[in-house]
């Protein structure tokens, strides 16, 4: 097992664990060391091996169980993580793309969530949920991203769908520089999220598909509306700065 190099540390991981299965020192079926241990073999933090690891839960390719630990239950997938471009708020067509494909994205990854979401699952959602609410509170945005992400992340493994998961992988991290990057240009974003994430969540608990895709689509439609408003004050206000 051999340390990662400095990149991006959680994609470093998976790249990691990917070559050792490809070289036969773990295969399917295999649990893996425990978290300590395992972050202390390849040179990273827990948060990056967490991170890591949630991206693989979301393509199936680990599960991890309460009293069991994480066990490789697939070969890696290949994907091209570094495939797109990460849209900045200042680009404009990229923002409005990625808004766009949030919409298909993760409207279908809710509708299914509320069907096949775990009680497990719903109980975290929950206590996400009022953990934004204490960001909030005690006016920690950086917690409230982390949060918000972690929300999202939730939904599409909920979702137990490995393709609908792998697309979410493919723009996960355009979408969390955006998510990241919106609330520094949006003022007051924080508590109209609040709200969306809320009644998100309370639509998967009541198991109402309905409710939970029309939630989900105004909340991205929500955000689409106030970056127009940014991009119109912009123009106003300053040099053309769409591409």
């Amino acid at each position: 097992m051999g340390r990662v190099v400095k990149k991006n540390l959680a994609d470093g991981v998976i790249d990691e664990i990917k070559r050792m299965m490809e070289a036969g020192e773990l295969k399917e079926g295999d649990k893996l060391p425990n978290q300590y241990e395992l972050a202390a073999k390849l040179g990273v933090s827990r948060p990056c091996l967490r991170e890591a690891f949630h991206t693989l839960a979301l393509m199936g390719v680990i599960e991890q169980a309460p009293g069991i630990g994480t066990v490789l239950r697939r070969q890696i997938p290949d994907m091209s993580r570094n495939r797109f471009a990460l849209p900045l708020v200042s680009d404009a067509a990229g923002t409005r793309e990625l808004i766009e494909a949030r919409r298909f994205i993760e409207v279908s990854m809710v509708e299914l969530a509320v069907q096949k979401a775990t009680d497990p699952q719903v109980r975290q959602m929950g206590i996400l949920v009022e953990q934004m609410s204490n960001a909030i509170k005690n006016n920690n945005l950086t917690e409230y991203i982390e949060k918000d992400k972690a929300f999202h992340h939730l939904i599409a493994e909920a979702s137990n769908n490995r393709f609908i998961a792998n697309v979410f992988t493919e723009v996960r991290k355009s979408m969390d520089q955006f998510i990241t990057e919106s609330f520094s240009v949006l003022p007051g974003m924080s508590d109209r999220s609040m709200s969306a994430h809320r009644r998100i969540y309370q639509a998967i608990k009541d198991k109402d598909r309905e409710k939970a895709t029309k939630e989900m689509t105004r909340h991205i439609l929500e955000v689409q509306e106030a970056m127009e408003r940014y991009y119109s004050a912009a123009k106003k206000n300053g040099p053309e700065r769409e591409k």
